[in-house]
């Protein structure tokens, strides 16, 4: 194996799923959170990244995934069984990939049915997917049509302002953009932008109401570090007028191997998030150095 690949492999980081021990309001109003970390046999063929809480039993808790093959670059999506108890994988099922990479695979619920809408940017389109069980009783996804003719990144879909809006990121920035409902054209099309000079505005999950309030959960990002944390804040919208309050940031916990964390669901009263971390120390020295390097060069080219 040559040297840059040896490097490579070194340097590289993974992300596993993790549950938050307290209750959602404990996260928004304590200062120090606990997390436990869910245990993945699977490592050797998958991670997992961007997870959404399909559904809770006494025994199981399932849950939607970017499942990244560990001999492919193109993310699938994946239903996982996690036990209750102990918060192991005991079962992965892809059930759905297309010929681009998808991720984050948002869930709606409506109608006594249930849809979900994968970031497929690479697919140049947001389609909608039906949840079914077939006669064998695997899950699959069935595409049933298209949301958005544009190209957009980790989206979440509701009617918390009175009418149904898209909240995502557009050219896969972090400003937050919005679209509304064309119901003529039956789209999503662009609507407003809330823009930032820091890069914390894109989508990390689901918009959550919680006492009178919508709690918007975003990444934090930097120019060395692609998901370092989330942040909380509280969204309102008044006299057409956008307007954010923040409420905490939810980081990874402390360990020398943990790198970062970028999405935050919550449903049926557990909280789950994926934490990024490397795969020895050898990553963080390698990682480190690099992330100096482009600070002094950075630096230089700022005083050129």
């Amino acid at each position: 194996m040559k040297l840059l690949d040896v490097i490579k492999k070194a340097s590289s980081t993974r992300w596993d799923l993790a549950f938050i021990d307290e209750d959602f309001e404990s996260i928004i109003s304590c200062k120090t959170i606990h997390f436990t970390k869910v245990r993945n046999p699977f490592a050797k063929d998958y991670w997992f990244a961007d997870p959404f809480i399909l559904d809770v039993t006494n025994e199981y808790i399932y849950v939607l995934a970017e499942a990244m093959p560990s001999t492919s670059s193109k993310g699938v999506i994946a239903l996982l069984t996690i036990t209750h108890n102990n918060m192991v994988i005991t079962n992965v099922e892809v059930i759905l990939e297309e010929p681009w990479h998808l991720s984050f695979p948002n869930i709606m619920r409506e109608g006594g049915k249930i849809y979900v809408y994968p970031e497929s940017a690479h697919g140049k389109k947001l389609y909608l997917y039906e949840l079914t069980e077939n006669m064998d009783h695997r899950t699959t996804l069935t595409r049933v049509k298209t949301l958005c003719d544009d190209i957009i990144w980790d989206t979440e879909i509701n009617s918390f302002f009175g009418e149904p809006l898209l909240f995502t990121a557009h050219q896969n920035d972090f400003n937050l953009d919005i679209y509304s409902w064309n119901k003529d054209m039956e789209r999503f099309e662009y609507y407003e932008s809330l823009k930032s000079d820091q890069q914390n505005m894109r989508m990390a999950g689901n918009l959550i109401q919680h006492n009178g309030k919508i709690i918007y959960p975003s990444q934090i990002s930097t120019p060395y570090v692609y998901g370092k944390a989330v942040e909380l804040r509280e969204i309102k919208r008044m006299n057409g007028q956008w307007q954010l309050h923040h409420i905490r940031y939810i980081k990874p916990p402390r360990g020398l191997l943990y790198r970062g964390l970028h999405t935050f669901n919550t449903y049926k009263g557990l909280t789950i998030v994926d934490i990024n971390e490397y795969h020895s120390i050898w990553g963080v020295i390698i990682n480190k150095f690099i992330e100096y390097k482009k600070r002094l060069r950075s630096l230089w080219r700022r005083n050129k």
